[in-house]
Order: structure tokens, then sequence, then C-alpha cells
């Protein structure tokens, strides 16, 4: 039998580069130190690559202004050199699929925001409507960023969905395919709670933290479980519903079809119903008033998450859990007890004080380069009169059953972290 051919070996120099640019485009920026320690490269090796990278034009030094932000602990001394992907090596846009607000983001390859906006939509809103409306932010994003914008490719779309659209395989299958026929460029679709949580790694409050679990409390609960720096999705793709996981199986009746789930007790409407408040603002307003009943209210919810989250923090062993979500508006009479509640049931735990998340799934998928020759040359962007799916009047693509009122606000998070952490 004759020998198959053998690809030839990448050169260690070739696999070196490859990490280095691997490592910043999921980090962002780095210093050569933090490239070393992070490859487990010597000072010289990453010295010589990023010099050649740099001399290349694929990746460029930053500013120490530009450095300045959000690069983790405070330094003692001169600050080192970040370098960061080259910025004009493309573009990627991020969605938020929500049940009554759509929110768009486009992003350049060294992490930077180029522009974003939210809009108000209507939970009776179809889901083709939807997605023309999400069409039209990003088309309005990419004009917006004015010939910065026009000068670099759309290098990949990512969509977050909600947990109850993200179930249904036409769905996602059908907003694919519309999206990509729409944009020409890879689409990546999730769940937006999920990716809420792999934003916070890529660029929040989980920063610099390879093992985390962000929990996101609104009208659902939900979460993602981020180990080794990757999102883990599980076997069945429920890793992070700690929404459904039972602290009473003879308590209130849950959507998910169970009894006594951290979301039948801690989710926004179960807390306005059980408050008689209208809505949020108005259980704030009491809760800072001193009302008995909202107090009682929100406390108990506190205690069941602090419960919960002891829970699978020790089963997890992660070093930090981000929470987010409208919740987060009610402050100490929400987080108090949850703190009091870790403390219980963990050893000497502290409390201190999502579009962009679809953009870190393009971000972490090698599959999306950033090389031009590397554009799909199966997906056409629509010209004058060809037909495109998101276009009004096209063929509808089912939507999903929704539940009017669902918002993942994630404007606020709390950070959660054990001593020596």
């Amino acid at each position: 039998m004759a020998d198959r051919p053998q690809r030839p070996r990448a050169s260690p120099r070739t696999v070196h580069e490859e990490q280095v640019l691997g490592h910043l485009r999921r980090s962002g920026r780095a210093s050569r130190a933090d490239l070393g320690l992070a490859l487990g490269l010597s000072r010289s090796t990453v010295s010589g690559i990023t010099a050649e990278l740099v001399a290349r034009g694929s990746v460029v030094p930053l500013r120490r202004s530009q450095a300045a932000d959000g690069d983790g602990p405070q330094r003692v001394g001169r600050r080192p050199q970040m370098l960061a992907l080259n910025p004009r090596a493309g573009l990627f846009a991020g969605v938020d699929l929500r049940y009554t607000r759509t929110s768009a983001v486009v992003v350049d390859a060294a992490h930077d925001v180029v522009a974003s906006t939210s809009r108000a939509c209507p939970s009776a809103t179809s889901w083709d409507e939807r997605l023309r409306h999400a069409a039209a932010l990003v088309d309005e994003l990419l004009r917006a960023g004015g010939t910065g914008c026009a000068a670099r490719e759309l290098r990949g779309l990512g969509v977050g969905l909600t947990g109850t659209a993200v179930s249904v395989p036409r769905v996602v299958t059908g907003s694919r395919e519309a999206l990509e026929h729409r944009f020409a460029v890879p689409v990546r679709l999730g769940n937006n709670a999920r990716l809420a949580g792999l934003a916070e790694v890529v660029w929040g409050a989980a920063r610099g933290t390879d093992d985390v679990l962000y929990v996101r409390f609104s009208t659902g609960v939900g979460g993602a479980v981020v180990l080794d720096g990757r999102m883990r999705a599980g076997t069945t793709d429920s890793a992070g519903e700690i929404g459904h996981v039972c602290l009473d199986p003879h308590g209130p009746p849950c959507r998910c079809g169970g009894r006594g789930c951290l979301e039948s007790f801690t989710s926004l409407p179960r807390l306005l119903a059980a408050a008689g408040q209208p809505h949020l603002p108005a259980l704030l307003d009491a809760s800072d008033r001193g009302d008995v009943r909202a107090a009682r209210v929100v406390a108990d919810a506190g205690a069941r998450i602090g419960l919960a989250l002891a829970g699978a923090v020790t089963v997890l062993d992660v070093p930090r859990v981000v929470i987010g979500g409208e919740l987060l508006e009610l402050g100490e009479h929400l987080l108090d007890p949850v703190r009091k509640e870790l403390a219980r049931h963990l050893r000497a735990p502290s409390l201190a004080a999502v579009e962009v998340g679809a953009v870190a799934l393009l971000l972490h998928d090698p599959a999306i380069s950033l090389l031009a020759t590397s554009r799909p040359k199966t997906l056409d962007r629509p010209t004058a009169g060809s037909s495109d799916p998101l276009s009004r009047g096209a063929p509808s693509t089912e939507s999903p059953r929704e539940e009017p009122g669902f918002a993942l606000g994630a404007r606020e998070t709390a950070d959660t972290r054990r001593p020596g952490s």
C-alpha cells in the first residue's frame, strides 16, 4: 500500500505566530510579558515574533493611553507596551434579539467598539420583522462608523437569541440562512444569556479570569459556565441553566414544567407579583421606603440566589461569579442577603460591585478568519433585484412562542470572588 502523502509540518516559528495571534484575538490586547506567560514562550521568542508581526502590520502597538483602559489590576511603575491585532483587519457585528428590545454593536479586531445602538421591539413583533429590524440596525451602525467602517470588511455576525428561540431548530436555521444571505458573512447564533457571560470574560467584570460562572436575573434566569477560558455547552446544550435548579420540590410551578426552580422564586414577574408592585422601579422605591412586604420579598429572593450560587460554586470550584440582569437595579436590598447566604455556605466569600457577547462568540471561533483571502466564496451579498429573505414580503420564518416582556439587561454586574482568586 502506497504511503499517504504527509502534510508539511509548520515550523515552530509559524506555530508561535499563530499562538500569539490567537491569544490577541481572544483577549483583545496583551503585553509581551502577558503573552510569554500565557503561551509558555521565552521573552526572546515573544520579542522576535511580535516584532515581525508588527512589521508585517498584523499587530499594532497601542498608545499608553489606549492600553490604560481595561487592563485588569493596577500595575506599579511604568506600564508595559500593550499589543493588539490591527483594527483594520476587519469588523465583527453582534446582535441581541430580546423579547422587547433589539441591540446591536460593531467591534473591530482589536476589540474596540466602533458603534452600538439599541431599540425597543414590541413583544408581538413577528420573527421575520425582528430579523429585518436587526439587519437594519447593523447596516445603520456600519454607516454610522463612517469611512473607517467602509474601508474594513465585515468578517462575521453573531446573534444572541432568547432561550425560547434558540431551542427551536427551524428558527435557528432560518435565521442563520437569512442573515448569511443578507450580509454574505459567516453567522453564529447562541443563547444570549451565555453570550452575556462570554462578554464578561472578554470585556467585562471577569476579564482575565479563565473560570467563571455568570448568572443573569430578569424575567427569566439564565447563565453561562466558562472553564479554561471556553464557554461550555454541556451534553444537552444546557450548561449554566442555574435558573432551573430545584430549590424546593414542593415550591411554585416553573415554566420548565418543574416546581420550585430558582427562576420560579426569583424571576422579575414573580417578585413583582409577590410584592404587589407594577414594575421594577416601583419595587425599588418600595424597598427604599422600607415597605415590609417588598423588603421581605426581595430579601427572600436574595437568600435563594445566594444558596443556589453557593451550590454551583462548590460543584464547579470557580473563583468568580458574575451576576447581571435587571434585578441588579435593586442594589443592596438584593445583594446583602446574597452575601450573607454565600458566607453561610462558602469559606469567606466576598461580593463586589450583551450584544458584545455575540461578537465574543465570533472572536473565539477560529473558523472565522481575519485574512482577506478567506472570505466565504459561497455567500454573496444580495444585489439590486435579487431575492433577499429579509426583504419585506418574503416567506415567513416561524416565530417561536415568546413570553412578552422578557428582557436581558446587563447594564450592571456584581462580581463574586473568593479571597486569593
